[in-house]
């Protein structure tokens, strides 16, 4: 097959779709299919629409990426101050306009998106991934004008109506070819809020490499961790990831036990300086067991995670949580939300524990329970590597979407 995948952004950007479309794309193209990518040139999806953001951009327009070929086109930031006006008061009150307003907002806003789209010849499909953002309208749209199937994954975060709830992304959502979903809880919060055709969605899920290997590195002496035990939170610094309530959280935990440190460590946003104002709450003896790593090399996350003790995102709004999957594969328990696509992975008392997103008593809780219980740790860790395992590896995987990929070339 020559298949078109339209991203938002493609790595060195990072983020949950980012990883997940590369490691799609690079699957695909060792079993033999061609694959373009096209993608803006930013790092975020900050950099379309927040303020003082958009200069730093990827360099290179055209590359291959272990065997993918990656267009990358500019964008514009022109308006985006009144976009984002109009977007916030559209969320709340609908006026003439204002979902096409609030899907526009989002960015990224490009011609060259479209034309480079229409310019790509040869393409048997055309996949696009995730909404909210403006590059899988584009998509669609090519792909009505080249009467191309359309495949659409938007990673899909259910908990977040002012964002998602719009009749366009219903729209698209509906006249899609095949709607991929990452868990079993996107595609019944799809069926319910978009009233989509059941046998159009699909869910596939995501993969992790089981053996892959990274060299070790020592975590501690680089960061200067001094604790014993160490509750880490890995992932963008995104406001919805819940990590001020986590913050928050460990002054429960400290009056208990004092020997815990907390690392949260990822690539910053716009919301690192709110972080840094909570932590700027505590006491010097607490601030100095609070390690914030803006940003860390791939080969990090592996040592990173083995060098914990219990892992923690209490987001409500992810579509999946990939990182889950990561720490359960070095062994590691997990404290994830009560909603939101991680509450199907996590199985409560067997390879993790949930809690209520904003309730930092809750979570300071689950935190004790596990760092008092060494031997729960462990059984949920190994509990949570034989579920990884036996259905979370990328062979697995990447199997259901070449075979979604056939099935709608066929039916067409």
């Amino acid at each position: 097959m020559n298949i078109l995948h339209c991203l938002h952004n493609y790595h060195p950007a990072r983020g949950g779709s980012e990883w997940l479309m590369q490691n799609v794309s690079e699957r695909l193209v060792s079993r033999g299919h061609t694959v373009k990518v096209i993608a803006t040139n930013a790092y975020s999806t900050e950099d379309y629409f927040l303020p003082g953001k958009g200069k730093n951009l990827i360099q290179e327009s055209e590359t291959r990426i272990n065997g993918v070929d990656v267009k990358r086109v500019p964008f514009t930031r022109k308006g985006a101050g009144l976009l984002n006006c109009l977007r916030k008061v559209g969320s709340r009150i609908r006026f003439p306009f204002s979902e096409q307003i609030r899907m526009r907002a989002w960015g990224p806003r490009s011609r060259d998106y479209s034309r480079e789209i229409l310019a790509s010849q040869g393409f048997d499909i055309v996949a696009a991934c995730p909404l909210p953002t403006l590059n899988v309208w584009y998509a669609w749209k090519a792909a009505q004008k080249t009467n191309l199937p359309f495949i659409l994954i938007p990673c899909y975060h259910t908990e977040d109506p002012w964002t998602y709830s719009n009749r366009w992304y219903f729209r698209m959502l509906s006249q899609a070819n095949a709607v991929i979903t990452l868990t079993d809880w996107e595609r019944d919060h799809l069926l319910h809020s978009a009233d989509l055709d059941p046998k159009r969605i699909h869910t596939l899920g995501v993969g992790i490499d089981i053996a892959e290997d990274t060299p070790d590195i020592d975590i501690r002496t680089k960061y200067g961790i001094q604790q014993k035990t160490i509750v880490l939170f890995l992932g963008q610094h995104g406001a919805h990831k819940g990590i001020i309530d986590l913050i928050y959280a460990m002054r429960f935990v400290w009056a208990n036990i004092s020997d815990v440190a907390l690392v949260i460590a990822g690539n910053p946003t716009a919301h690192t300086q709110e972080i840094k104002r909570a932590i700027k709450e505590f006491t010097q003896e607490q601030q100095d067991r609070i390690y914030l790593i803006e940003g860390f090399p791939e080969e990090e996350k592996r040592p990173l995670l083995r060098r914990a003790d219990v892992f923690v995102s209490v987001s409500a709004f992810e579509s999946f949580g990939i990182v889950f999957l990561e720490a359960w594969r070095e062994k590691l328990p997990v404290i994830g939300c009560r909603r939101g696509g991680a509450a199907r992975l996590i199985q409560e008392f067997e390879n993790g524990l949930k809690v209520q997103a904003g309730n930092t008593a809750e979570l300071a809780g689950a935190l004790c329970e596990l760092l008092e219980n060494p031997n729960s740790r462990k059984r949920m860790g190994e509990n949570g590597y034989k579920m990884v395992v036996a259905n979370y590896s990328w062979d697995a995987i990447i199997s259901k979407w070449e075979n979604l990929y056939h099935d709608v070339l066929r039916t067409q």
